[in-house]
């Protein structure tokens, strides 16, 4: 697909499609809950969205949903991509929709696997605020049963009992333990993105006060924790006393700033309103957007009058975007990737071949790069399996869109990087597989 200019309207016709296969997704996932039940919940998660949308239009921005009922907040807002537009918030829907689809499209091969109702009721009933962790063992469970695996099963928790693996499938004479790990951003790689942000704020700040808008893009050397909060407010300052300092670089990173791209961003809001710090708004005011990068968006706007998520007007803004690039940080990453395999190891049984599937949501560039996955497959090769017969694991990364094309949404990036452990024969239960699609992957390289 060729690239879309960034300069383009939003059309005002065609707004009234369903998407099926996520109603349908709904429809099922719903009919675990108690109608009564459920009607409460949905109408709580719509009263707090509609509560902190009328404090955004205040301009005092608050929180959206519960997340204690996280799994009612992705529900409705898979709805509001669905069918239900006003109730869209994109910050959060862009990740959420292509799960809801996925399971729609997968829905008949997943009502053959044997025990998933229990599973499903679980995840809609009692584990609400962690709905992540349930929604990938479906599309793993899915993902078997759509590549001719005969049997496949969760496996039931017996209370007192040690926790067991999810999944058992088998074919023929194939049998196999699968167990399931989901990753969000690992407690190392929150703080690292939060460090992001502490470097970022002073940078915001200068800019307001000096009335300045500015794009300040860097590549991080060093591990973020150890940046100094005025390094990059520093660069800011002698650039606004000499442009000759757009760029630099040293030990610590290296970058450029430059000005907000004005006309473009003013050009297209004179005619549309664009949902304020999402991928089109950095993209106007950066005229570009780099997913594998991290942003941070401040500015000084006015709400549109029906749509207070979005904005009319941006008068002073500033961006700032990083890309980590330390190796030591990259190796902190793999320590956890490590450290999560030898956790789920411990749930496999001995007495079957077991795999492993751990599943990253990466976003921005500090959560999926080729260095992390050659890293990734070193402390693999080096890893021995302690009371299980523990013989692949597979990375499965996925990478929602901020698709900032006119004509596409609902957009997902998946690679699935493939870990040998140990030496053996025996053939992987899921070659080139995807998730998010029934197909074999093509080869190639982690991002």
């Amino acid at each position: 697909m060729r690239p879309v200019a960034p300069f383009w309207l939003a059309q005002r016709h065609g707004q009234t499609w369903r998407d099926e296969e996520i109603l349908n997704a709904i429809k099922w996932l719903t009919s675990f809950v108690k109608q009564a039940d459920w009607d409460r919940r949905i109408e709580r998660v719509r009263r707090t969205f509609c509560s902190g949308t009328e404090s955004w239009r205040k301009g005092l921005p608050s929180a959206l949903f519960d997340p204690s009922d996280a799994v009612a907040w992705y529900i409705f807002q898979s709805n509001a991509y669905a069918q239900q537009r006003d109730e869209w918030f994109e910050p959060e829907c862009f990740r959420i929709a292509p799960l809801f689809k996925r399971i729609g499209q997968i829905l008949p091969e997943l009502q053959q696997v044997v025990g998933i109702e229990e599973r499903v009721a679980r995840l809609m009933n009692t584990g609400t605020a962690q709905p992540d962790d349930g929604l990938f063992e479906l599309l793993v469970a899915g993902a078997y049963k759509c590549r001719n695996w005969n049997i496949v099963e969760f496996v039931q928790e017996k209370p007192g009992l040690a926790k067991t693996h999810d999944l058992m499938v088998s074919s023929r004479r194939r049998r196999w333990a699968v167990e399931c790990k989901r990753v969000n951003r690992s407690g190392y790689e929150a703080a690292e993105y939060q460090d992001g942000l502490r470097v970022a704020k002073p940078v915001h700040e200068m800019c307001r006060i000096k009335n300045s808008s500015l794009i300040v893009e860097v590549g991080y050397l060093v591990e973020l924790s150890k940046v100094d909060e005025n390094y990059l407010v520093e660069r800011v300052e002698a650039f606004l006393l000499n442009k000759k300092f757009a760029r630099w670089s040293d030990s610590t990173g290296y970058g450029q700033i430059r000005p907000v791209n004005r006309y473009l961003t003013d050009t297209v809001l004179a005619h549309d309103n664009v949902f304020f710090g999402s991928s089109r708004m950095v993209e106007l005011l950066a005229g570009q957007y780099l997913p594998y990068l991290d942003h941070s968006v401040v500015a000084n706007w006015t709400p549109a009058i029906t749509r207070p998520l979005h904005a009319s007007v941006v008068n002073q803004a500033s961006v700032v975007s990083w890309l980590s690039m330390s190796i030591n940080a990259a190796q902190r990453k793999a320590k956890h990737f490590r450290s999560l395999v030898a956790k789920a190891e411990q749930q496999l049984p001995a007495d079957c071949p077991g795999v492993i599937h751990v599943g990253y949501e990466a976003r921005g560039g500090n959560s999926v790069d080729e260095l992390r996955h050659a890293l990734n497959d070193k402390e693999m090769k080096n890893f021995v399996p302690e009371s299980s017969r523990l013989r692949w694991v597979y990375g499965n990364y996925l990478m929602p869109e901020h698709t900032n094309n006119p004509n596409e949404s609902s957009a997902l990036s998946e690679t699935t990087a493939t870990y040998k452990i140990g030496k053996h024969t025996m053939k992987a239960p899921l070659p080139s597989h995807l998730l998010f699609d029934s197909g074999m992957g093509e080869p190639g390289t982690h991002w």
